[in-house]
């Protein structure tokens, strides 16, 4: 299975899940609007190889997520309760992605996650990113290192 595919699935299961909202893999690419305030939030993978994803959004979809997961109004949302839900949202698309391209018997280690304003940065760092639309809301996921590859290569191979 590609990759993509694989970091697909863990993400529609996870939002699907979780938020309650339908998710589907953008067959379009949204340009990168400055003015649009986002955040983006980034997981490092310690082991078995250097890696790292982010998840970048709307600051509306982050509010979306934690009313939909919380069953909160927008006025009783914090920032503190918004970081928690995106932190776990990251953590448990990392951990379904990890766990689906490294053998059984293999452990991974990941990073806490880290979540700040989003500043749109070049990268020469070999990278992977997938455009998803939450009902009508365009969001991204990256994914830097070459670790995520070899992975999904080797899967491919067995």
């Amino acid at each position: 299975m590609a990759l993509s595919d694989i970091l697909v699935n863990a993400t529609l299961e996870t939002i699907e899940n979780m938020a309650f909202m339908e998710v589907v893999k953008s067959d379009k690419t949204t340009p990168y609007d400055e003015h649009l305030v986002r955040l983006r939030l980034e997981i490092l993978i310690n082991k078995p190889f250097p890696g790292e994803m982010r998840l970048v959004l709307p600051m509306d979809l982050a509010i979306q997520f934690t009313k939909n997961m919380y069953n909160l109004t927008e006025e009783e949302i914090t920032e503190d309760l918004m970081k928690d839900v995106l932190g776990e949202l990251i953590n448990i698309i990392s951990g379904r992605l990890m766990a689906d391209l490294i053998p059984g018997d293999q452990t991974f280690d990941l990073g806490l996650p880290l979540i700040g304003p989003d500043v749109f940065v070049q990268a020469e760092a070999s990278s992977l990113a997938v455009e998803f639309d939450a009902e009508g809301v365009p969001f991204w996921i990256i994914l830097f290192g070459d670790g995520f590859q070899e992975s999904a290569a080797r899967i491919d191979q067995a």
